[in-house]
């Protein structure tokens, strides 16, 4: 077992499919469309699963009373019954011909490139043609124009070396955000540097995975005939070739070999080493004193809902990961949602709105500037008691806050 961050890749041999937990009823819902990709605490699950397995530990059965006999050093890592041990995890990320790709943060915006006539069958690639950044430039709240302090956000462009505002339509067509877009190892680094991505460091969804649709029925078990409502219809997910998951790893002797069941069904992927580090790392130099971006590369929970953990409506100065800061400002998509089972309560796990990966915050700090990166690359979570951060939520990229004035 190490205190080193250990690099790991997951490669499937067949469709994947992964639920937010959100209950389904029968004779209601027939249609299940899996999620992707995963939440960190699906990985986290089934890395725990692998471990167990490793130590020849068997699952049927498994009770507080079996656990309490495990080694020692097994129940260090995995924690007590119902509990978390040394195990960390960052990620998942996702790999394409092993290069990283992190969701594109908010704060930017793409004009896509219209698409040639191809034939009916032909995939469309989803191409951008042009990149704005949204820069908090607005002044605090006054009273009878919004309803909280924080700043809004306006598009802008790079032009000569300078910021420009950009309007609609004198400047083009309405800036399209950027969710279900993935942004090159080149292109996290322009934008934590406080710059404009090129376009060709934009990576869809598209070109990453596709949906693959099968349907089925379930039998009487005496007469093997159709059950009336009883058809059900998965929406798999299928990588495109090259494509695979990435993680870090801490705290943990799992060895970067075999397999490991992943998701619904438990699907088997092959669990490998990883050379490179699943984030990129952080240029310092754009950092000024006193402010900085927030991005999250994974899902995170917060008890206040959209603000970031530790912060709320009536709180906006707080300790952001042991950085005192004060939000200044936010771009937060649409909330997924997170459940899960509680394996040894045998109930389901709360169901939450969660602030999706990509959201972006700004802050002000009063802290010395060489402190800031120090936030890069940890995991921001709420509800300590749940260990949230400890399984791979609000994995973050700390970014320059760029001024329009610059």
């Amino acid at each position: 077992m190490t205190s080193e961050w250990r690099s790991f890749r997951l490669v499937p041999e067949d469709v994947l499919f992964f639920r937010d937990g959100k209950p389904a009823s029968i004779g209601q819902d027939h249609y299940l469309r899996s999620l992707f990709p995963p939440f960190p605490s699906t990985l986290y699950g089934a890395i725990r699963t692998r471990r167990l397995l490793d130590e020849g530990v068997e699952l049927l059965g498994l009770s507080k009373s079996v656990w309490g006999t495990l080694k020692k050093e097994l129940r260090e890592e995995l924690g007590e019954w119902g509990g978390f041990g040394t195990l960390e995890l960052r990620g998942p990320c996702l790999l394409r011909d092993g290069e990283v790709l992190l969701p594109a943060p908010a704060d930017l915006g793409v004009i896509e490139s219209r698409p040639a006539l191809v034939a009916r069958d032909t995939p469309q690639k989803r191409s951008v043609k042009a990149v704005v950044r949204f820069l908090f430039a607005g002044g605090e709240a006054r009273p009878g124009h919004w309803s909280h302090p924080l700043r809004l956000a306006h598009p802008f462009v790079r032009s000569n070396g300078r910021w420009k505002e950009y309007r609609s339509p004198e400047d083009g067509p309405e800036p399209q955000p950027v969710a279900g877009r993935f942004l090159t190892p080149q292109g996290i680094s322009t934008w934590s540097q406080g710059g404009v991505p090129e376009p060709d460091a934009f990576v869809h969804a598209d070109e990453l995975w596709s949906p693959e649709v099968r349907t089925g029925l379930k039998l009487q078990a005496d007469s093997r005939q159709a059950k009336e409502h009883m058809l059900y219809t998965f929406g798999y997910v299928r990588l495109a070739k090259g494509v695979s998951l990435g993680f870090e790893l801490r705290g943990s002797a799992l060895e970067a070999a075999g397999w490991l069941r992943l998701g619904g069904d438990g699907r088997p992927v092959r669990l490998e080493p990883l050379s490179a580090p699943a984030l990129p790392p952080l240029s310092h130099e754009a950092l000024e004193e006193g402010s900085f971006l927030l991005a999250f590369a994974t899902p995170t929970l917060s008890e206040s809902g959209a603000y970031p953990p530790g912060f709320s409506r009536g709180s906006f100065t707080a300790t952001l990961g042991g950085l005192q800061a004060t939000l200044v400002g936010g771009l937060v998509r649409s909330q997924a949602l997170v459940g899960g089972w509680d394996l040894a309560n045998a109930r389901a796990k709360p169901l939450r709105r969660a602030i999706p990966a990509g959201c972006v915050f700004a802050f002000e700090t009063k802290a010395d500037r060489a402190a800031i990166p120090s936030l890069h690359g940890s995991n921001v979570a709420g509800f300590e008691r749940e260990f949230l951060a400890r399984q791979g939520f609000g994995l973050t990229i700390v970014g320059a806050m760029p001024r329009k004035d610059a």
